[in-house]
C-alpha cells in the first residue's frame, strides 16, 4: 500500500521552502514529529499506529537529509577594485564641489583607460568649453590719472612681493628638510599633464585580481601517464543535480558576478578580470568518483573544479571554445601550475568527464580522453564544483546534466 506522503520530497514532508535556514528546518521538524509521534497514537487503531510510525520515520529521514544537504556557500574570490567606476565617482565629486579643473583631469585619465565609459566624452567636451578662455574686447579709454594709479599700484605690489619673498626665504632657512618634504607631500596635487599616456595606462581588463593571477607558467607534470585508449566510464549514478526550483545548489550574486539554477540549468556569470567564480558541493561517496557535466561557454574559460582543499588550493579542468583549447591546472594561492593543456575541436555544447581514483585524474572531452595525470602535490578531497574563469572577457557558462557515478 502506498502512503500519501511517499511522493513528497524532504522539504515538503517538513513543510518548508527550499533555502530555509537551519533554524527554520529544525522548527518545522519538531512540529511535524510532534504530530505523528507514535506515542500520540497509543489508543488508535493498528492501521493508524502503523501509518504514524512510517510517517515519523520519513520525517526523521527528511530532517537528517536536509541537515547533511544544506548547500555549501559560494566561495568567490575577492572582488577587485573597479578603477574606472572610482575615477568616474571622483570626477563627479569634483563637479559637485565646483572643482572643474580637477574634474577635467580625472575624466581625462578615465578616458585614456576607456574612451567609451558612460558619458565621459560628453563631460570632457562640456568642461573644456567652459574652461576655454574667451577674448575680452573693450572700448574703454584710460585717463592719464588711471594710468598713473595703475603704475604706482604695480610698484607698490612689487615692493610688497619682494618684502614677502625675503621673509619667506628667512623662514625657509630655519625649517628642517624633513618638515619641508612632509609639507610638500601633503599639498602635492597631480597635474593632468603628467597623467599616464594611453600607451602606458593599465588596461582595465588586466587589473590585478586576487584570483586573476599572472598567466600560469606551463610546467609538465613529472608523473603524467600516457593517455588511455578507451573512454572514461562510470558505474552507478549516485547523484544527479536538480537545477530546477528545488535545486540544492546556491543562488546568489556579487559585484560583477552571479550564480544560480534556472530552467534545469546552472548559470555562472562573471565580468572581465574577476578571475575564478564557482559554486561547490560535497560528494556523497568520497573523493573517488566520476564527474560528468554538459557545459556551453561564451567568453573565456569554464568547466569543473575538484579536489577542493581550500579556496586557495584546488584543481580545475576548463575549456575555452572560442580558442579551441582545454587546460587542467592546479592553484596554489596566487600561483597556477599547468598540469595539462592542448587544442581540441569543440562544439557549442561540450561534455566534460573527470575520473578521480586515488591520486590519478583522467580527463575526457566529448568521449575523447585528452590526458591522464598522477598528482602527488594535492590531497584528494570529496568537494567538487562548477567554475568560470573570466580573464579578459565577460564570461557566461551554462551547465546541465551534472551527474556523479561510482568507479567501475
Amino acid at each position: 500500500m502506498n502512503d500519501d506522503f511517499e511522493q513528497l520530497d524532504d522539504y515538503a514532508i517538513l513543510g518548508v521552502q527550499p533555502g530555509a535556514t537551519p533554524a527554520e528546518i529544525k522548527q518545522a521538524y519538531l512540529k511535524q514529529i510532534s504530530i505523528y509521534h507514535p506515542d500520540r497514537f497509543a489508543g488508535a487503531s493498528p492501521d493508524e499506529q502503523a501509518y504514524a510510525a512510517r510517517r515519523a520515520r520519513r520525517i526523521n529521514q527528511a530532517y537528517q537529509n536536509l541537515r547533511r544537504r544544506r548547500p555549501s556557500p559560494v566561495i568567490a574570490t575577492s572582488t577587485p577594485r573597479n578603477y574606472q567606476a572610482e575615477l568616474y565617482a571622483k570626477a563627479q565629486e569634483h563637479l559637485a564641489a565646483g572643482r572643474r579643473l580637477q574634474a577635467l583631469a580625472t575624466l581625462r585619465e578615465l578616458q585614456r583607460i576607456n574612451p567609451w565609459y558612460r558619458d565621459c566624452a560628453d563631460l570632457i567636451a562640456g568642461l573644456e568649453a567652459d574652461l576655454k578662455p574667451t577674448a575680452v574686447s573693450t572700448s574703454r579709454t584710460f585717463s592719464r590719472r588711471n594710468v598713473l594709479t595703475v603704475a604706482f599700484g604695480g610698484v607698490a605690489v612689487a615692493l610688497l612681493g619682494w618684502f614677502g619673498w625675503r621673509q619667506l626665504q628667512e623662514a625657509e632657512a630655519t625649517r628642517s628638510p624633513v618638515a619641508t618634504a612632509v609639507a610638500e607631500e601633503a599639498t602635492a596635487v597631480p597635474s593632468p599633464t603628467v597623467a599616464p599616456s594611453p600607451t602606458t595606462a593599465p588596461s582595465p581588463t588586466a587589473a590585478a585580481s586576487p584570483t586573476a593571477a599572472p598567466s600560469p607558467t606551463a610546467v609538465p607534470s613529472p608523473t603524467a601517464a600516457p593517455s588511455p585508449t578507451t573512454g572514461i566510464t562510470g558505474g552507478t549514478v549516485v547523484y544527479q543535480a536538480d537545477f530546477g526550483p528545488n535545486s540544492d545548489w546556491p543562488i546568489t550574486n556579487g559585484n560583477g558576478w552571479s550564480v544560480g539554477a534556472r530552467d534545469g540549468r546552472y548559470i555562472i556569470q562573471a565580468n572581465a578580470g574577476l578571475g575564478d567564480i564557482w559554486a561547490f558541493q560535497t560528494s556523497p561517496i568520497g573523493s573517488e568518483m566520476v564527474i560528468e557535466v554538459e557545459v556551453s561557454v561564451a567568453g573565456d574559460w569554464a568547466g569543473l573544479m575538484f579536489w577542493f582543499n581550500s579556496p586557495q588550493r584546488y584543481i580545475s579542468f576548463l575549456i575555452n571554445p572560442a580558442q579551441g583549447q582545454y587546460r587542467c591546472d592546479e592553484r596554489n594561492n596566487e600561483q597556477r601550475s599547468v598540469l595539462a593543456e592542448g587544442t581540441i575541436s569543440l562544439a557549442r555544447s561540450n561534455r566534460l568527464t573527470v575520473r578521480l581514483t586515488d591520486q590519478t585524474i583522467a580527463l575526457q572531452i566529448n568521449d575523447q580522453v585528452v590526458d591522464t595525470l598522477t598528482i602527488t602535490s594535492l590531497n584528494p578531497d570529496p568537494r567538487y564544483g562548477l567554475l568560470v574563469r573570466a580573464e579578459r572577457n565577460p564570461t557566461t557558462a551554462t551547465f546541465s546534466t551534472l551527474t556523479l557515478r561510482t568507479i567501475t
